[in-house]
């Protein structure tokens, strides 16, 4: 029994490979719950349920390489004591246990640490009734959780295992295997049959590096949200390059919800408010945002200068040419009006930077135009200061 069960997990450890024309990725729905009944049946040793529990999740899904593991530990149980789960496995299989034994923890430790239903991420601050969806993943839980706007207000929808970069967080270079913090923009769709089989079931390109990333010497580029390697169900928590990985059934689910300019908010240990912080909060934001067109349509310089931090810069020009430019191109105006449609508003995790994204309608006394800008606002010693205006990120529609 033990020799058997060691080489069929083996074979379930190992990257064999599969062709790509794999287009059935099969369902995700009751495989996690059906995973965790299996572990407390486990804590409370009652093992024949455990074992029953993972048989029917390993027939379920035998990709599943977690449940493998477990499944075959379980039937080992059954000639030698249980010490702990992947004990059995050692050399090169015991590095590939540990990722699993990791994904095990990610999965189980949600159960203490998921937010409450009436929870919103305080990094989502204001969506437009044109922004339907926006996806928050926080790295520390490995989950990313899906909201959906409902009549302004933000709504936990679904919320999935996903995995991200092996160097962690916080990506400042190429090839530092690290996954970005920060907010950012879908910019389009690639599908699975254009893909390596690594990505699965397709992937979902994100604008990094952003206008703020570029500001800050940030280097690297093709973080994607995308599916798990064809030959198996899910990966551990740290287990790509930089992006983001659902398993291929989450994937196909979540990639129904998104269109090109999706937000997706990613960080550490984020913060959770209630319903009634979130609405004060988003009252203070929007009114800095409206205090910023107000002075621009006052035509008084000084006001509207104020609204920008000495260390703006467009990419192009910094601080000083820009007040010199705004303060003659403004002083020819005999009127301005601003229109802000569809304000979307965010901010990034763990740290005093806002985005704010519109389409500003813009009429003055000699001109009139239109277009998508996005804003970098920094919370300096006297406040919300404006450090980027312009374009959005390259690839953004």
């Amino acid at each position: 029994m033990r020799i058997l069960t060691l080489t069929f997990v083996s074979l379930i450890l190992a990257h064999s490979p599969i062709t790509h024309a794999i287009q059935d990725y099969g369902v995700s729905k009751g495989a996690e719950e059906l995973l965790l009944k299996g572990f407390e049946s486990i804590a409370e040793q009652n093992f024949d349920a455990a074992l029953e529990q993972m048989q029917e999740l390993v027939s379920i899904r035998p990709d599943f390489r977690l449940a493998q593991l477990v499944y075959a530990d379980l039937l080992i149980a059954q000639v030698n004591p249980l010490s702990q789960v992947g004990s059995s496995f050692t050399g090169d299989q015991q590095s590939k246990v540990k990722g699993l034994i990791a994904e095990a923890k990610a999965r189980l430790n949600l159960r203490k640490a998921k937010p409450g239903p009436d929870l919103i991420p305080q990094d989502i601050v204001l969506l437009s009734d044109k922004q339907k969806y926006v996806i928050v993943q926080d790295m520390s839980l490995s989950r990313l959780f899906v909201f959906e706007n409902r009549n302004g207000v933000p709504f936990l929808i679904k919320d999935y295992y996903a995995s991200h970069g092996t160097g962690g967080t916080g990506k400042r270079k190429q090839g530092d295997r690290k996954s970005p913090v920060g907010v950012y923009f879908t910019t389009g769709r690639l599908l699975d049959e254009n893909l390596p089989a690594r990505y699965g079931a397709g992937a979902l390109p994100l604008n990094y590096p952003n206008a703020w990333d570029y500001r800050n010497n940030r280097t690297g580029n093709g973080i994607w949200l995308h599916g798990s390697p064809v030959d198996t169900y899910s990966r551990p928590p740290l287990a790509s390059l930089g992006c983001l990985s659902l398993t291929n059934p989450d994937f196909q689910e979540v990639d129904q919800l998104i269109k090109n300019g999706t937000p997706m908010i990613l960080g550490e240990n984020l913060k959770w408010i209630s319903r009634e912080a979130w609405k004060k909060q988003k009252t203070e934001m929007i009114a800095v945002v409206k205090n910023w067109q107000a002075d621009w349509e006052s035509l008084d310089y000084n006001r509207y200068i104020e609204n920008y931090s000495q260390s703006f810069s467009d990419g192009k020009i910094k601080f000083q040419k820009f007040a010199a430019h705004k303060k003659r191109v403004n002083s020819s105006k005999s009127f301005i009006e601003i229109g802000l449609n569809d304000l979307n508003i965010f901010t990034y995790p763990d740290s005093k930077l806002m985005v704010v994204s519109f389409n500003q309608q813009y009429k003055s006394s000699n001109y009139k135009g239109s277009g998508l800008k996005r804003q970098y606002w920094q919370k300096e010693t006297d406040g919300w200061k404006i450090a980027y205006e312009g374009a959005p990120s390259r690839g953004i529609p």
